[in-house]
């Protein structure tokens, strides 16, 4: 077997996107855990599962990596950038176990939604990026990620519950539009 380029980068963001699926994982172990006094909360839960869902659309993607021969240093920094976007989003998301907020995580997504929602809004801009360092240009893909920054870009502003609560809805409509215009 021949190590290239691409396939070092490929390894490197399959690294940094399992790391994020596992504190997913590990987080909704928690929640499901009757033995802990956490109890599920929709929006929380709703972004842990829809991140989930990113984290695996964004590991589909490691066959575009691979489709690229030659890889400069500054490309797999940037190719690295996303993957590291979502695993600090992962982070904040999920609460510390020794947190004041970790049983409440309602109040917890609420203290957090300005930085974790900042984090979702850069990784649409490095989702637009992706598309013209792979030479895909401003694809239909593109579209949702320009629609998913301005949303994230409001959740990032506004706590507002009801905002929140609409918001999230989008955001799960966003991603299986997207989904169903990639399988079309």
């Amino acid at each position: 077997m021949e190590i290239t380029n691409a396939l070092l980068v490929a390894m490197m963001f399959i690294v940094l996107i399992t790391l994020g699926i596992s504190n997913i994982i590990v987080g909704l172990a928690v929640v499901v855990d009757k033995r802990t006094p956490v109890k599920a909360d929709t929006f929380h839960t709703s972004w842990v599962l829809l991140l989930l869902l990113i984290h695996f659309y964004m590991f589909w993607h490691v066959l575009d990596i691979l489709s690229i021969e030659e890889w400069k240093f500054l490309e797999f920094l940037y190719i690295v950038a996303g993957a590291m976007l979502i695993f600090f989003a992962t982070h904040l998301l999920l609460p510390d176990p020794s947190s004041a907020d970790a049983g409440d995580l309602r109040a917890h997504y609420f203290n957090i939604s300005r930085q974790f929602f900042c984090f979702l809004a850069l990784l649409q801009i490095w989702n637009l990026g992706v598309d013209f360092l792979l030479g895909k240009g401003f694809s239909s893909a593109g579209i949702f990620d320009a629609i998913a920054l301005v949303l994230f870009v409001i959740l990032a502003v506004v706590s507002q519950p009801k905002v929140h609560s609409v918001g999230t809805g989008v955001g799960w409509l966003l991603f299986f539009i997207l989904i169903l215009v990639r399988a079309l």
